[in-house]
């Protein structure tokens, strides 16, 4: 079979979701698993996100700047766990958008400080909902305390795996 070719759901008595392929030891890490839900919850971000003109990437970077206004492009890349280069391109995007300001740092010139807009920040109330609905969406059929449980999971995962 293809490398890019799906392998039909396994059907049956198995317990796993049919969206997750059958395909050996690999497909039951913890790796895989989190990185298939990952995928899955970015889609799902995605199509909520489409009808308002917002990209997944810049979805995040206005997630931490409705929190925290003013950081640095040095700052915001390592709180969103990505390369400061890979986010020179969702920023002009958002600033060509009107959704952020690009200032020099007045104390250190070498460093660009970045905050919303009043657009930006208008798209709180409207964006939010969204992610509240996707996260229903991922935990339906979960009780409260399996979905706190998964959280404390997931970021006992995330804690060794920055160590």
């Amino acid at each position: 079979m293809p490398m890019n070719a799906k392998k039909p759901a396994k059907t049956g008595g198995d317990a796993r979701s049919s969206a997750v392929p059958d395909d050996g030891a690999d497909s039951l890490s913890v790796g895989y698993l989190t990185r298939y839900s990952h995928r899955a919850s970015v889609k799902a971000l995605a199509d909520e996100l489409e009808p308002h003109g917002i990209l997944t990437a810049q979805w995040s970077v206005l997630r931490i700047l409705w929190d925290i206004e003013g950081l640095t492009q040095v700052e915001l890349a390592e709180r969103m766990r990505v390369e400061k280069a890979s986010l020179t391109g969702v920023l002009e995007g958002m600033e060509r958008r009107g959704l952020i300001i690009r200032e020099r740092n007045a104390e250190d010139r070498r460093k660009i400080n970045i905050t919303l807009t009043a657009q930006g920040r208008r798209l709180k109330p409207q964006l939010l909902p969204h992610a509240a609905r996707i996260n229903r969406k991922a935990t339906r059929g979960m009780t409260e305390a399996e979905t706190l449980e998964l959280r404390r999971l997931l970021e006992k995962v995330i804690q060794n795996l920055e160590r």
